[in-house]
């Protein structure tokens, strides 16, 4: 053990527990192996602020709104994050995260916020749309009706309503570390392992900048961005901090390299 980072203290929460092969343990494991401290902890609406009293670093990994006020304002005032804590609040919010891609001038799907679930069937059987509760996660809350589908929605309304973008089949999953994008291509939803991995997606400069402008907007370090390639271009659908990275290549050490130079 080098003990290049000994006495440092890493917090990690995590909405959900990770599966024994998340990155997350492997990254962790790097800390650790240079000294750090590791702690960690599944989002819940008990979590006590203590948790990160001494933080060096604070990683959060879709928790829930209030749970990133929480690290806020328990973290020390010269902690580093891995998200900051106001960009994971936004970007758990569908609705908010929508408002501030389409302020800032990106593509986003026509959409409206419609709190009777009667008006979403009016809407669908305009044509197809895709439902989403303000929060959710891994497609959580979503409801995709075609044309005249009298299905009602999940979950609990307000609903963002969105124009369903008709393209090829595949989501255009872009994935950021700091400064480096990947672009893997996915079925959605994914119905098998090599479908969560998806296929390696080569990125143009445009796809790079869109997935890098999203960023910029919410203060993001390490998200990802779901895109699909519209008739008049890509639009993007979602955003997601700190996600798992799968199918990114090397994706542990540029993680681990990443949250190091937050140390």
């Amino acid at each position: 053990m080098t003990a290049t980072l000994a006495g440092r203290r890493v917090v990690l929460v995590h909405g959900k527990k990770p599966t024994p092969h998340s990155i997350v343990w492997t990254v962790l494991a790097g800390l650790r192996a240079e000294g750090a401290r590791i702690g960690t902890w599944q989002d819940a609406p008990d979590l006590p602020r203590s948790v990160f009293t001494g933080a060096d670093l604070v990683v959060l990994r879709s928790v829930h709104p209030v749970t990133a006020d929480l690290a806020r304002a328990g973290a020390p005032p010269e902690a580093s994050w891995c998200n900051p804590p106001e960009a994971t609040a936004v970007v758990a919010d569908r609705v908010e995260t929508w408002r501030r891609l389409l302020a800032a001038d990106l593509p986003v799907p026509a959409s409206r916020v419609v709190r009777d679930p009667r008006a979403v069937t009016a809407m669908a059987a305009e044509g197809p749309v895709v439902a989403k509760t303000p929060l959710g996660s891994r497609g959580e809350g979503v409801t995709v009706l075609e044309r005249g589908d009298g299905r009602p929605v999940v979950g609990r309304g307000p609903w963002l309503v969105q124009d369903r973008i008709p393209g090829d089949g595949w989501d255009r999953k872009l994935f950021v570390i700091g400064s480096h994008v990947h672009g893997t291509l996915r079925r959605w939803p994914a119905r098998s392992l090599s479908d969560k991995w998806g296929r390696p997606l080569r990125l143009d400069s445009r796809l790079t900048a869109l997935a890098l402008a999203a960023g910029d907007v919410f203060g993001l370090c390490a998200y990802g961005v779901d895109v699909i390639d519209g008739p008049d271009g890509p639009v993007i659908v979602d955003v997601n901090a700190f996600p798992g990275f799968k199918g990114v290549p090397g994706a542990p050490g540029l993680l681990f390299d990443h949250l190091l130079g937050h140390l």
